[in-house]
């Protein structure tokens, strides 16, 4: 079989190289401007938070995606992709210091950031542990992030026990503070009454998900219309496990109508 290329891209976007104490290797930050920033009413940031370490095109880029589909023009964005050291879930070992995953982010990424272009509304997006991620972050910080949008993500582990999680949370008992279904629980009502949530699906952990897992999607549609949390909810569209599988153009709507 012929080898297969994308349509060219033309990246015009900042690339920054990050030495932090709190990653084991050296990381980037990718930042993509709209052309006319300074004249948009309501710019907003959007960090892709992405599913494996460092700069990785193993399934698709996120930034690629809003390059391909023009998102950051078509809903003002600044959008911002961070790479990390090692699998991205987005945890802080205190015994372990250049494993201090969610103190990088929120120093390293989002305070360099911040500098860049203080006061603008922070959106979070993101697929499988990026997904989970980006639900995390909003869930413990919703004085610093708007909404949150995951597609096709493990977001009901309730015990780290699967995907190098064991490795991530070596006392079980610290993941209890990581678990998005406890954070929905203890926390969720802090998000107000307007929708600041968007799940997607489904590919792995929604709708027909394989042996190996289950329906994450509808567990945590349930659980949040149990516990009254307002969220935008989609499962019933099949896409591959990808950045670039059609999901993020939807998803980036929905956090524009959330953000407004």
């Amino acid at each position: 079989m012929p080898a297969q290329y994308s349509a060219p891209l033309h990246l015009d976007y900042l690339q920054y190289t990050v030495r932090s104490d709190r990653q084991m290797v050296e990381t980037t930050i990718r930042v993509l401007e709209p052309d006319n920033l300074e004249s948009l009413e309501n710019p907003r940031v959007l960090y892709l938070l992405p599913s494996s370490p460092e700069l990785s095109h193993r399934s698709g880029d996120g930034l690629d995606e809003v390059l391909r589909h023009d998102l950051h023009h078509r809903h003002g964005l600044v959008v911002v992709a961070p790479t990390f050291s090692d699998w991205p879930w987005m945890t802080d070992l205190p015994d372990r210091q250049m494993f201090q995953q969610v103190l990088y982010f929120l120093e390293d990424v989002v305070g360099f950031i911040d500098r860049q272009y203080p006061s603008l509304p922070r959106l979070l997006a993101g697929y499988s542990k990026g997904g989970s991620a980006a639900l995390q972050l909003l869930l413990r910080y919703p004085e610093l992030f708007r909404a949150a949008a995951a597609f096709d993500s493990p977001l009901m582990k309730e015990q780290p026990d699967q995907w190098e999680m064991p490795y991530y949370w070596p006392n079980p008992e610290h993941f209890r503070d990581f678990a998005i279904p406890h954070l929905v629980r203890t926390r969720g009502h802090e998000l107000g009454e307007a929708p600041r949530i968007a799940l997607f699906g489904y590919g792995n952990f929604g709708k027909h998900a394989p042996e190996w897992t289950y329906d994450h999607l509808s567990a945590a549609h349930e659980l949040m219309d149990e516990l009254s949390i307002p969220h935008h909810y989609d499962n019933d569209t099949h896409r591959e496990h990808r950045w670039d599988s059609g999901w993020l153009p939807d998803a980036v709507a929905a956090l524009e109508r959330m953000s407004r």
